[in-house]
């Protein structure tokens, strides 16, 4: 990270280390019922942190570039953070379309793009199919390093938990099966997060 982010940066790490698991029961098809990463409520409590210490949220792409999307996620002082939680696809377009914003001096909230930051969750967590992972990303972007692809500053960051342990959580129940946004409840509780059989399997959540 350049030294000109630090501030920057120890925001965005205090309110990532500091977040509890957001975690829900399934509405997909197959895992219904079962207990999976919470993308609506983690989505939310790192809007309202950001937005705290000064981020500036769903700013709107320049005309010009609206085909690419409606805006991006968060900016502040020529910094974009995409938030990645919905189909592994996706990432591409957010690096992509941030390639462009740095190449064309783009400016968000009037600094030019200079560095983009992705979060999203790690494979440990269980979690609606085709969903991207931090695993996943990451050799996505190394390939795409690797051939000199992109010239944009690129940081990923994966959201991990303990394992093997009972850590806090947040349960939230939604008002419908699919797609809701809408909280019916949200309360804190307590999990067990039990290691996958490989590296390559999900862990299991053991609701207490």
């Amino acid at each position: 990270m350049n030294t000109q982010y630090q501030n920057e940066w120890h925001e965005i790490s205090n309110t990532l280390t500091r977040m509890p698991l957001h975690i829900k029961a399934s509405d997909q098809a197959g895992i219904q019922g079962n207990t999976i990463f919470d993308p609506v409520g983690t989505n939310e409590y790192i809007k309202a942190a950001f937005i705290h210490d000064g981020w500036q949220s769903n700013i709107p792409i320049p005309a010009p570039y609206r085909f690419l999307g409606t805006d991006v996620d968060f900016a502040k002082s020529g910094i974009i953070i995409e938030i990645q939680f919905s189909n592994y696809a996706y990432l591409l377009n957010n690096t992509l379309r941030s390639e462009l914003f740095f190449k064309a001096k783009t400016e968000f909230l009037g600094y030019p793009t200079n560095l983009v930051i992705i979060v999203t969750k790690a494979l440990m967590f269980p979690a609606s199919s085709s969903t991207l992972y931090y695993e996943q990303a990451l050799n996505q972007l190394k390939a795409l390093t690797k051939y000199q692809v992109f010239d944009v500053p690129i940081r990923l960051v994966g959201l991990f938990e303990q394992q093997n342990t009972i850590v806090p959580i947040i349960w939230t129940e939604y008002s419908s099966k699919r797609y809701s946004r809408t909280v019916n409840t949200r309360i804190s509780r307590q999990c067990q997060i039990i290691t996958g059989r490989s590296a390559r399997s999900r862990c299991l959540f053991n609701l207490l």
